[in-house]
């Protein structure tokens, strides 16, 4: 019972075994709030990417190969709910006419994630659409009369003689547009001529028919949306032909999603056999992202690494301040060892010591690191409304708030190595004191 009850008075008497507490606490505090924060991102931005895109998409489709023949391929698969088609291609938008003057894009993100004038524009069917993405959801979303589309079954239908343009919330709101408003929409194809190839660039002037908002400020500040007719006859000159150089799919079951993407690779492949079939490629939302995801992965794997640091500079600070303990109490071990205290017993003080530094450190880091990983998202928008600061900017991360996923296992994880490594830096001065001879301490004393 002594061994305790030395401990703690030890531990009571020298205000600078505080350090030690601190430093562990730190450390587990660190690691909980970082870890969290990023497997939050990692989880929300999967969800949001997955919102955003169709369960599987075919690309590279050759030209010249029609959407009904693809489209009879791709549905004969049991686990093809439904496919639609579509025109992926880059360029450039930006206001028209008496607008140019109104907003001219920034040369960086916005607060909101809206990109430079540079975006994908996504040619599709709205009637197709629907069936695989939230098309119509996110048209919905908006009450904006200034923003809404005016009609939901028809959102790119041609207004005042022009094709119709459906922008983000976000981008309308930076370059000063509203429904009703013209754009410019500039894409680039190259072009075959006396042998040689040559860009061609294309302007194109449109309607603003309204805006469109996802759950991922990403998606939205690089994507538009036109008719996919009106893409055809763009780049084909003719708005009957039934070309696609890309087909969205989506799932009964997107648990099978991997095998599926191999059928349908197939299947193409041998349908579409010696017309550029070998360009062909069908990828599940999650391989189209990959990149994405991964690149959030390994960050998170190398702040554990980086973070790691501050657990061992907590041990050091227990190391030293326990050592210093162990050279002043000399005394004190001499005269338990003279009354018949064992070297396993005066061990075990200072161990004790270490244990107890370890326990209440990790006890504080895993109680406020789960408070700050909850409470950080309100903490962010206090200080980004009264002192301009954002810890979280939507225009880097692409998300409206702070997202964090608290992990038991990992938090026991945490816990569980702070304490290990108390034990095994305790351990060290402990036992140098437990080898003390009674007399020699007695006689220096």
């Amino acid at each position: 019972m002594y061994r305790y009850f030395l401990a703690l008075r030890y531990l009571l008497a020298r205000p600078i075994n505080l350090l030690g507490v601190v430093g562990i606490m730190l450390g587990v505090w660190a690691l909980i709030v970082v870890v969290s924060i990023f497997s939050g991102f990692l989880k929300e931005v999967a969800r949001h990417l997955q919102s955003s895109t169709a369960d599987m998409t075919a690309i590279n489709l050759p030209e010249g190969v029609p959407f009904d023949e693809i489209r009879a391929i791709v549905e004969a698969d049991p686990n093809v709910a439904a496919c639609s088609p579509r025109i992926v291609w880059q360029g450039l938008v930006h206001p028209f006419g008496d607008q140019v003057g109104r907003a001219a894009p920034p040369a960086g993100m916005s607060e909101l994630g809206a990109a430079t004038p540079f975006v994908s524009v996504l040619g599709i069917d709205p009637d197709l659409e629907r069936g695989v993405t939230r098309f119509r959801d996110w048209l919905d979303v908006l009450d904006d009369p200034t923003l809404r589309v005016a009609d939901l079954d028809a959102p790119l239908a041609m207004r005042d003689g022009l094709p119709g343009l459906v922008l983000s919330r976000q981008r309308m709101a930076e370059d000063g547009v509203v429904a009703g408003d013209r754009a410019k929409l500039t894409v680039g194809r190259m072009r075959r001529e006396g042998g040689r190839e040559e860009l061609d660039f294309r302007p194109l002037a449109c309607t603003v028919a309204g805006a469109y908002e996802t759950s991922y400020a990403g998606f939205d500040g690089m994507n538009v949306f036109v008719h996919i007719d009106t893409m055809r006859g763009f780049l084909d000159g003719d708005a009957r032909s039934e070309s696609a150089n890309e087909v969205a799919i989506r799932l009964h079951d997107t648990a099978e999603a991997a095998n599926t993407a191999a059928r349908l690779q197939r299947a193409l492949a041998e349908g579409v056999a010696g017309r550029g079939a070998s360009w062909i490629r069908v990828r599940t939302w999650a391989e189209a992202n990959a990149g994405r995801i991964g690149n959030v992965e390994h960050q998170r794997s190398l702040m554990k690494l980086v973070l790691f640091v501050i657990m061992v500079v907590a041990a050091f600070l227990m190391y030293a301040t326990l050592s210093m303990m162990v050279t002043e109490k000399t005394h004190d071990i001499g005269i338990l060892t003279a009354m018949g205290a064992s070297p396993r017993g005066v061990m075990a003080v200072f161990t004790g010591c270490g244990v107890a530094i370890a326990v209440v450190g990790a006890g504080l880091g895993v109680a406020f690191g789960c408070l700050s990983s909850i409470y950080l998202d309100s903490l962010n928008k206090f200080l980004t409304a009264n002192f301009g600061i954002d810890l979280f900017p939507v225009r880097i991360y692409h998300l409206r708030h702070v997202p964090y996923d608290l992990d038991p296992v990992w938090i026991s994880q945490v816990a569980g190595s702070a304490l290990v490594v108390g034990a095994l830096v305790a351990a060290i001065p402990a036992w140098r004191a437990a080898r003390y001879d009674p007399l020699d301490s007695l006689r220096n004393e």
